[in-house]
């Protein structure tokens, strides 16, 4: 999808749907950064069939937010790029020096609400199930070498890895928050910061959103 097409759905509506197919499931990190400058919050995440994903994009109404979305159209009125750090001086940059792009942290972003929602706990008990069922296996194979002890070795394989998931996780998690909180201290810094939200226009709208909904 071009950017003319991805702002075109973030256009003030309560919701913004998009069913992606083929290369554009790649641009789902491209979306979400494209969203979160116009204001908008993924709801929901679904895999529809094999190679099609459907994302489902809420707008945010609260104030902060709203002074993003307006900076954000403002911005592009004036003829400015549509994601901060591709403009001016370098973007932020990552514990290792790195140069941090929006779409990076739209997928940072989405990984740590995820585990904030869920947290460790539908991996640990995936792989539980799985070191639990080869190793019964394995033991009802216990006659057969050359079956159980392949089972065993996959089965102490999956226990340590359930033991193991919660503190990487964490870790993941520390490191995609950090990764967000360096982008917006870097907007910050580079005087990227939202001005107050203007008045709403006659009519009720303003740029690609519309207020009264």
């Amino acid at each position: 999808m071009e950017d003319d097409e991805i702002i075109a759905l973030f256009d003030g509506r309560g919701c913004a749907d998009f069913t992606l197919t083929g290369g554009d499931v790649a641009q789902s990190d491209k979306i979400g950064a494209i969203g979160f400058e116009l204001g908008y919050d993924l709801g929901e995440s679904v895999c529809v069939t094999r190679g099609q994903w459907r994302m489902v994009y809420v707008r945010n109404d609260s104030p902060e937010v709203r002074q993003r979305a307006h900076a954000t159209v403002a911005r592009l009125r004036a003829g400015g790029p549509l994601l901060p750090g591709t403009w001016g001086a370098p973007g932020p940059l990552d514990a290792a020096g790195r140069p941090i792009s929006a779409v990076e942290v739209a997928s940072a972003r989405r990984s740590v609400g995820a585990y904030e929602a869920n947290g460790a706990k539908g991996f640990v008990v995936f792989a539980a199930l799985i070191s639990l069922a080869c190793l019964v296996i394995a033991w009802l194979q216990r006659d057969t070498s050359a079956t159980a002890y392949p089972l065993m070795v996959v089965g102490v394989f999956f226990a340590v890895t359930a033991a193991s998931i919660p503190r990487w996780l964490r870790r993941w998690y520390e490191r995609n928050r950090e990764m967000v909180s360096r982008f917006e201290q870097g907007r910050i810094l580079r005087g990227d910061v939202p001005p107050p939200p203007p008045p709403p226009l006659a009519g009720g709208t303003w740029g690609p959103e519309r207020d009264d909904q």
